[in-house]
């Protein structure tokens, strides 16, 4: 029973505040603009400034362990991979394809999953979860840009996503943190102060807005793809490198990390994306849509799992 209520209580904060969003966007109190411009806010200050105080204050005796980091970026590759070829024997139409390769691969990492692991391990050490950005990002970011240029109608600037991923603001946030936390330098008393509150913005906003991106407009028209990809995305392919990951002997932060990398929701970055790059932008923005809303129900019976087995 106590496994169960701690699983409940987990993802209970997530499913409120991402209905929050959606029933404010559902009345008019958000629209579409705003939630563009409030992500925007929360993808260049709030969450680069939380993990660079995630990673500075990392105690110096803790061990960061590479086996999860490289797991996930040699998993991350082969799953793409993989995607590449077999995907197109279950959808011919191209430009579906690589949006549901990028739906499949790409996971909503830093939106949902730094702040489940916060939820996960209150008051514990959780900067792996921050350092983890390094590696999904570029992963995530390059492999899609494959994908959509191979069967949709975009070409790829190769300087351009480079330069994209260098000035990722979550990329050049973890970067300062762990150069400050290098360094040892101890920020002053009220810059501290004044990070640390901007910072505890960024787990509630991000999930409210996650929520208000959420709409479902023609969803019967892609119940096929829909039915391949979010099973995929969310049970498939987050058991199969978590059952990895435990025969490797990862456990607690590290295990949570590798299981958000593979099973978060559809980033939602995935939608602007395909837009530009000629994929099919509806289905994009409904795999986003049903996969962050089954998502709760997936990541309870995850975590439920995790702590029943001793994992967390």
């Amino acid at each position: 029973m106590s496994d169960f209520l701690f699983a409940l209580n987990t993802v209970l904060p997530l499913l409120l505040l991402m209905t929050t969003g959606w029933v404010c966007r559902r009345i008019g109190l958000l629209t579409g603009n705003l939630v563009t411009g409030i992500n925007q806010l929360v993808f260049r200050l709030f969450l680069p400034v939380n993990l660079c105080l995630s990673v500075m204050n990392t105690p110096y005796d803790t061990a960061i362990p590479g086996t999860a980091m490289l797991l996930t970026a040699f998993g991350l590759l082969a799953t793409f991979t993989a995607l590449l070829f077999l995907m197109p024997l279950v959808e011919k139409d191209r430009p579906k394809i690589g949006v549901m390769v990028q739906g499949a691969a790409r996971a909503n990492y830093a939106f949902f999953g730094i702040p489940l692991v916060a939820m996960l391990f209150p008051g514990q050490d959780t900067s792996l979860a921050s350092l983890m950005v390094t590696v999904t990002i570029p992963v995530y970011n390059v492999m899609s840009v494959v994908a959509l240029c191979i069967y949709g109608e975009g070409k790829a600037n190769p300087l351009r996503i480079i330069r994209n991923i260098l000035l990722n603001p979550l990329i050049l946030g973890t970067a300062i943190g762990y150069i400050l936390w290098l360094l040892r330098i101890q920020l002053p008393g009220f810059l501290a102060t004044t990070l640390g509150d901007l910072s505890k913005v960024a787990t509630p906003l991000a999930l409210f807005t996650l929520g208000g991106a959420i709409q479902f407009s023609s969803v019967k028209g892609h119940l096929k793809q829909l039915l391949i990809v979010v099973p995929l995305k969310l049970v498939i392919l987050p058991l199969i490198f978590m059952t990895v990951g435990v025969l490797l002997g990862l456990r607690g932060v590290a295990l949570a990390c590798l299981y958000i990398a593979f099973g978060a929701p559809v980033a939602v970055s995935s939608y602007p994306m395909a837009q530009q790059m000629g994929g099919d932008s509806e289905l994009a923005a409904e795999l986003v849509a049903v996969s962050s809303t089954f998502c709760i129900l997936t990541t309870f019976l995850f975590v439920l799992a995790m702590k029943s087995m001793g994992l967390i």
